[in-house]
């Protein structure tokens, strides 16, 4: 299921990886960290824990994992599971692995996403594939679209470009973000498009 700004997919994982995803994300500990002040603002209405893992340690990841984290970026390694769906999702969308990260997001009810775009670097894009791990249905709003996420589905889109938010939940929402850095050639931009433009503008003042 693909539209102009996001491609699901159902069912993307499997009711005993969900208990191990849920497992692992249990496990982890956030520490405090020192986010910058719009990242705080749009953080205080998860109502939960969110940790971010740099996988790849690169300078690109380093500096993306450093400013959206609200804790610590964690430096631990991640369990198989986590490597597997990341090989899975490069495999199913044709993705590079170069500079990957991951974020764990574990909501209480009442939680929601505030409307917001994804930090980026220039001639980069910010390019995330969601999975809803634990989850009632829900509508993610990317732009002007509004499609409904169930529990198991994956959902990619280019997070950097689009604004994108979710309303209250009324229920806990364990859900997994595998973050991409990609070239603008790999998803068919280039500095002149004006998505691209927008987003360099908008980091310009948020990244300052």
């Amino acid at each position: 299921m693909e539209s102009e700004n996001h491609k699901i997919i159902k069912n993307f994982i499997s009711d005993d990886e969900v208990k191990l995803i849920v497992g692992w994300v249990d496990s982890l500990n956030p520490e405090d960290g020192d986010p910058n002040y719009h990242l705080s603002e749009i953080s205080k209405l998860l109502k939960g824990k969110s940790c971010i893992i740099d996988i790849s340690n690169t300078e690109l990841t380093n500096y993306i994992t450093n400013f959206q984290s609200v804790s610590k970026v964690l430096q631990q390694e991640v369990p198989q599971i986590i490597k597997t769906i990341f090989k899975r999702i490069s495999e199913k969308n044709n993705l590079p692995l170069d500079n990957i990260f991951i974020q764990a997001v574990d909501m209480n009810k009442g939680g929601k996403v505030q409307p917001h775009y994804d930090a980026s670097i220039d001639g980069y894009i910010n390019y995330k594939c969601n999975i809803s791990v634990l989850s009632e249905d829900y509508k993610i709003f990317i732009d002007g679209s509004s499609p409904v996420i169930e529990q198991k589905d994956l959902y990619c889109f280019e997070a950097s470009l689009y604004k994108h938010w979710t309303e209250e939940f009324n229920s806990r929402r364990v859900f997994l973000s595998f973050g991409f850095l990609l070239p603008y050639e790999i998803l068919n931009r280039d500095k002149n498009d004006p998505r691209v433009r927008l987003s360099q503008r908008i980091s310009k003042y948020f990244q300052k």
